[in-house]
This record gives structure tokens, C-alpha cells and sequence, in this order.
């Protein structure tokens, strides 16, 4: 029986959500397993009558759903972060750490003298190679390439500091620090291809729906008569203008529409004239996603990589970087298009918001439509889905954690 320690970053849900499948399969081969969140979503695991510990984030700082200047501006409230995580690890004793997207654990481990490996998405590594929501040759990406490099090397020196001071190697690159001994990766090489790294492991995507107060039995109430669009923005981030916008777009093409709110109370608020419209704060989304015709999302991966798997082409949203990138995958596998165009994300999403503002309605029922009705689409999802039937996700990162 090993002991694992798992610390998720907390911009987001969907982290905490794939420490719950990986925690899920360990306990399945009998070693024990400690989640740790910030305070934020305590209630969230206590809602799920979860053991877990709670830690200090730098995210906190400004509670942003992506990572901002301000996460990395206060070295002192680093230290701190750095500090409680050494203080859990020399309480519990792990043999193992798995950061999720987390930027501090990586040189808390290495102070405690704990092994620490990591699980990310392939473009928030260093030599992705690729510029964050730009497809080869669009105008803007050399402006939004310079953009990320100083912000994450701003952000890498900021650490540095704290890491050094604690007799722990510098950081050049905050992009480094989402990196372990081992680095595993929840999406596949055909979706975001990477350089080869030996430590470098596609377990492919971890699948977790066992959200608090969703219904299953709502799903039969369906109407089968007209084709159902899913809207998904996931858990952090999400603007209910355009969530109503598109709402609006959909029913004017005749689709039901599900809005999926992830616990985001101001998307509740979205309303229609009609009863085609059906909003759940948590929603199934494993269940839903296989009757739906269409799924709008913002571009999280647990959400791009269900529709996949089910065959269902996605219209992409975003509201940060990656998720913009997420779009530009999608279209590169023939399997999704991209809402608006390539915008320059400067910290503040409020640039997608208004990307979505100045589109025409007209010109967002193009993009669905030629998504939906494109010859190709069909061979394409068929295609994505054998690809992600190669990497058994959680079921697999679990058997290599168990590895020295």
C-alpha cells in the first residue's frame, strides 16, 4: 500500500474533478489517498463526504479562472503556498505527489524530499511549440506569443525567488513548474502534438461525473422530436450575455437547448420565450452528451474529450487561452470549429465576451451549420474516437503512479 497526495489548482473544478478519478482508481487497488483543495471548494468535497485536507493557492489572489500576474506578484503569499503544501507532506507522508495544474507543489516536493510527478494538458508546456489560440499564420499570434513568453517568464522569476531561498532549483519558466519527474497528460498526441520526452506519458482523458445534485431521470424528459444542443462553460469562468446569446441563436435554429451551468449561479439566469430551454446548475454531462446533436462549450477538456468519444461535433467558446487553443485542435482534427476568430488575450477575457458581442447572429448559425452539415465531420468524430480509445485515462495513470 502506497500513500498519494494529490493537490489540484483550483482555477478550476474540473482539477479537483480529475483528482476524483484518479483517487477513485487507486483506492480501487488499495492504497490510500488524500485530496487536497483550497477553501473554496471544501464544500464542494464535503457535499461528496470526502475526506480532504485544504491549502492555501496562489489563484486566491484574485480567485481568476486563469493564471494571472497577480497569482505571481506577492512573493511572500508564494512562500506561503510553498510552505503549507511542505507543512501537509511532512504530516501525511506521502510516497507520492501528483500536482494538477498546480504551479507551487513541484518545489514544495522538492524541499520535503518527496517525489513529485504532474498531470496538464500538453499547451501549457514549455515547448508546445504552438501559439495559444492562433492557428499557423494567423494575424495577431507573433503579438500573443510575445504576450505569454514574458508573462510566464515574469512569473517563472517570480518563484524562482521563493525556490532558491528554500534550496530549491530556479525556475526560468513558470510553464516548467506544471512539469514533474514524471509528467502525464490527459489529452493525446493527434489532438496537441509535443516533442518526445521520455518522462512525457498520454494517459489520455480522466472521466469523472458524479456531480452533486444532478438527476439522471431528468434525462428521459428529453424531447426526442427536435435535435438537442448542449451548452457546457464548465466551472470557473462563463458570461451569461453570451451564454444568452447563443442560447437565442440555437432556438432559432430549431434546436433544444441544455445548459449545463457548472454551479455558476448568474447562468441560471438565462431565460427563452419557449419551452426549449432547460437549464441544470450540475448536469450529467457523460448522459447528456449522448443524446445530444451539438455541444457549445467554452473548450474544457474534460468536455471536448465526452463529445469526442461519443461522436458529437463541438462549437468551441472560450474564455482563456487554452481553451481558445482547445478550438484550434478541434479543427485540426476536423471535429469542431471555433466560435469567433483568434482574439489577443491580454489577462482579461472579457476579449472572447466582446469577439462574441460584434458577431452577427446570422454568422454563428453559419458556423454551426457548416460544422453540422460538413461532409467530412462524421468520418472525422469517427476517427477522433478510435484515436482516444488507445489511452485508458485514469485506469492508466494510476498503474504508472504505482511505479517508482
Amino acid at each position: 500500500m502506497m500513500n498519494f497526495l494529490l493537490i489540484p489548482g483550483n482555477n478550476s473544478l474540473s482539477h479537483v474533478a480529475k483528482c476524483l478519478a484518479v483517487e477513485t482508481e487507486l483506492l480501487g487497488r488499495g492504497h490510500r489517498v488524500l485530496i487536497a483543495v483550497a477553501r473554496k471548494h471544501a464544500p464542494f468535497m464535503e457535499r461528496l463526504n470526502k475526506a480532504h485536507a485544504v491549502l492555501p493557492d496562489i489563484q486566491e489572489t484574485d480567485d481568476g479562472p486563469a493564471p494571472s500576474w497577480e497569482w505571481f506578484r506577492n512573493i511572500d503569499r508564494i512562500r506561503g503556498c510553498i510552505q503549507a503544501e511542505i507543512d501537509l507532506m511532512d504530516q501525511y507522508r506521502p510516497d507520492r505527489v501528483l500536482g494538477v495544474f498546480r504551479f507551487t507543489t513541484r518545489i514544495a516536493a522538492a524541499v520535503a524530499g518527496i517525489g513529485y510527478d504532474s498531470l496538464v494538458c500538453g499547451c501549457m508546456l514549455p515547448d508546445h511549440g504552438e501559439v495559444l489560440g492562433y492557428s499557423p499564420g494567423e494575424p495577431g499570434a507573433a503579438q500573443q506569443a510575445e504576450y505569454l513568453d514574458n508573462f510566464f517568464r515574469f512569473a517563472g522569476r517570480k518563484v524562482s525567488r521563493v525556490a532558491v531561498q528554500m534550496g530549491a532549483a530556479p525556475v526560468d519558466d513558470a510553464r516548467s513548474l506544471l512539469e514533474g519527474r514524471r509528467t502525464f497528460l490527459w489529452d493525446f498526441p493527434e489532438f496537441m502534438p509535443l516533442p518526445h520526452q521520455p518522462h512525457r506519458h498520454h494517459v489520455g482523458p480522466l472521466r469523472w461525473d458524479r456531480w452533486p445534485g444532478t438527476d439522471p431521470e431528468r434525462t428521459s424528459r428529453i424531447d426526442g422530436h427536435r435535435p438537442l444542443a448542449l451548452i457546457s462553460f464548465g466551472t470557473c469562468c462563463a458570461s451569461r450575455p453570451a451564454a444568452q446569446k447563443l442560447v437565442d441563436c440555437l432556438l432559432a435554429q430549431g434546436y433544444q437547448v441544455l445548459m449545463a451551468a457548472g454551479g455558476q449561479p448568474d447562468l441560471m439566469r438565462v431565460t427563452a420565450d419557449n419551452g426549449r430551454l432547460t437549464l441544470w446548475p450540475f448536469a450529467p454531462l457523460k448522459t447528456l452528451i449522448g443524446q445530444a446533436a451539438l455541444v457549445v462549450s467554452h473548450g474544457g477538456q474534460m468536455t471536448l474529450f465526452e463529445a469526442l468519444e461519443q461522436g458529437v461535433p463541438v462549437v468551441v467558446m472560450p474564455f482563456q487561452p487554452e481553451q481558445a487553443h482547445n478550438g484550434v485542435c478541434l479543427e485540426r482534427l476536423g471535429c469542431g470549429r471555433r466560435l469567433i476568430p483568434a482574439a489577443a488575450y491580454k489577462g482579461d477575457s472579457q476579449v472572447y465576451v466582446d469577439a462574441l458581442a460584434a458577431l452577427d447572429p446570422a454568422r454563428i448559425r453559419e458556423t454551426v451549420d457548416t460544422l453540422m452539415h460538413h461532409p467530412e465531420t462524421p468520418s472525422q468524430l469517427a476517427r477522433a474516437r478510435t484515436m482516444l480509445g488507445a489511452y485508458p485515462g485514469a485506469a492508466r495513470l494510476a498503474e504508472l503512479l504505482e511505479r517508482p
